[in-house]
């Protein structure tokens, strides 16, 4: 017999039944399907619960136990034909305990011959991706955009595979390869403004893109290892949670989260979260771009240290605060070297004066970030970010000591099951990494340009971003959205980028 709050265990005497009496009008009946058929059962706590209604499939299973237990018994003709009665009364149950048995079997079978591993998952998921990137003004951009002759159509899609062992069960080794062609808006709009949240290497080459590893060494403790192409933002809470996946959050690089977690991007290194307690979590980490070379001499562009201690890194310290349910703060310190060649502050998202003293010199930066995130209803949230850099040259050889104070800012809201349950509806407004001060000229674009700080800069660029997510079923979901970059590059005379697009990911 088999109950759906408790587990049965098979008794072999009426006595270990504890709420059983003798003067119990079942008494001996008990008795005997106990001692002589052996085919009752009682709770762990050793009663029998008499009062308790049965269920026909119950009383199935019943009969069917004492059926079992008479096959290698002594019956009487009697016995025989009351359980002949009782089978005959109970056949539909028996026969649908018995169909789900051999069901059961079958598709643990069908595991067991199928399965990839007894402790690998599979993971995939795919990406169709297609934009209209758009130069509102035409071709006569002026400035430092060069602009695009015409506007740019593509169709392109990223697949990814994730095979994720574990093997303590709080333990995972993650192995992840890509193939991505979606271009990078960055090289036909002039601005890496206009990124794709999904974009990647333009060609279908089959690349390695994560090789980490994550345990749990006390209850309340997580370590990651980054052994390829580590990302503060797979590591740390970034307090975006509606936004920041890049195949079912934001349409554009800039709104996943603040761009302080993209320092160190593809670096190898170590990250630690601890839980302090239910509503305060401290994060550290460290993650060496170039972690893979051989440390070099280090005397110029083409000779550079690298390394995972004398090459370009980014050093992570962030506390997430949660003082009421559905509201959390995070402040996050970043501190940057970026060896001369490899000079990127504001981590591509954007094109000009993400090195703002040129690539030959070394470049460390102090990057300041606060976070939040409030659930204000149960369809309605909100997230947003300010991040302050301080950057400066850290090289002998610098004309003179220059340093630039960059900030960059955002907020957006999110309609979680807006119109049906599973979709997302958002809305995003902020400014991408933009110079507010510098101690000297700078150089303005790639090109190395040297300008002062109005020139380099003589205007303002917003991001403007909004999309809809469509849950077509459990594996299946389309956004469509579109993002508006006004005056890219934080310059005036340029013409705005408008980016139209439909990203439909298959999970499996």
């Amino acid at each position: 017999m088999t109950s759906t709050e408790d587990s049965l265990e098979q008794v072999t005497s009426v006595s270990q039944l504890s709420d059983v009496q003798p003067d119990d009008w079942a008494f001996q009946a008990i008795q005997s399907l106990v001692e002589r058929y052996g085919c009752v059962a009682g709770y762990p706590d050793g009663t029998f619960r008499p009062s308790r209604a049965m269920s026909r499939r119950e009383a199935a299973a019943l009969v069917n136990a004492c059926l079992d237990n008479l096959s290698n018994r002594f019956a009487t003709k009697e016995d025989l034909d009351a359980l002949k009665a009782l089978q005959d009364e109970f056949a539909a149950e028996l026969a649908t305990l018995r169909g789900r048995v051999d069901g059961l079997e079958a598709r643990v079978a069908t595991v067991e011959a199928q399965q990839f591993s007894t402790t690998t998952k599979l993971v995939g998921e795919v990406i169709f991706g297609s934009a209209y990137a758009i130069d509102r003004g035409g071709a006569d951009l002026t400035g430092p955009m060069n602009g695009f002759e015409e506007d740019r159509f593509f169709l392109a899609q990223r697949t990814r595979l994730n095979f994720d062992s574990s093997f303590t069960g709080s333990d995972r080794l993650r192995v992840r390869f890509d193939i991505n062609n979606v271009p990078n808006l960055g090289n036909s709009t002039s601005t890496n403004m206009s990124r794709l949240s999904f974009d990647g290497r333009g060609n279908t080459n089959v690349v390695l893109t994560e090789l980490n590893y994550q345990f749990k060494p006390a209850e309340n403790l997580k370590i990651k290892i980054d052994a390829n192409a580590g990302e503060y933002q797979d590591n740390v809470d970034t307090l975006n949670p509606y936004l920041k996946s890049d195949g079912s959050g934001s349409l554009s690089r800039f709104g996943r989260f603040n761009p302080i977690f993209r320092q160190g991007g593809n670096g190898i290194g170590v990250t630690a979260n601890w839980d302090i307690t239910d509503q305060v979590e401290l994060s550290v980490a460290y993650l060496a771009d170039q972690g893979q070379n051989a440390t070099g001499a280090g005397d110029d562009i083409a000779n550079p240290r690298g390394g995972l201690i004398e090459g370009s890194y980014a050093a992570l310290a962030q506390l997430v605060i949660e003082p009421i349910e559905n509201a959390k703060f995070g402040l996050t310190y970043v501190r940057s070297f970026d060896e001369a060649g490899n000079v990127n502050v504001t981590s591509s998202t954007t094109t000009n004066n993400r090195q703002p003293f040129g690539n030959g010199l070394d470049t460390s930066a102090d990057h300041l970030g606060f976070q939040t995130t409030i659930q204000a209803a149960d369809w309605v949230n909100f997230s947003g970010w300010v991040g302050y850099t301080f950057a400066r040259t850290s090289q002998a050889n610098a004309t003179d000591d220059q340093s630039a104070e960059y900030l960059t800012w955002a907020g957006s809201l999110q309609f979680p099951d807006l119109g049906f349950e599973g979709n997302l509806g958002y809305v995003l407004f902020g400014q991408p990494y933009k110079i507010q001060s510098a101690s000297s000229t700078i150089q303005n674009g790639v090109a190395g340009v040297l300008a002062n700080i109005d020139d380099a800069n003589p205007g303002t660029s917003y991001h403007l971003e909004a999309g809809y997510k469509f849950r077509v079923n459990e594996n299946i979901h389309i956004t469509p959205g579109v993002i508006w970059i006004l005056n890219p590059e934080h310059n005036n005379n340029n013409s705005d980028v408008i980016v139209p697009l439909v990203r439909t990911t298959f999970t499996f």
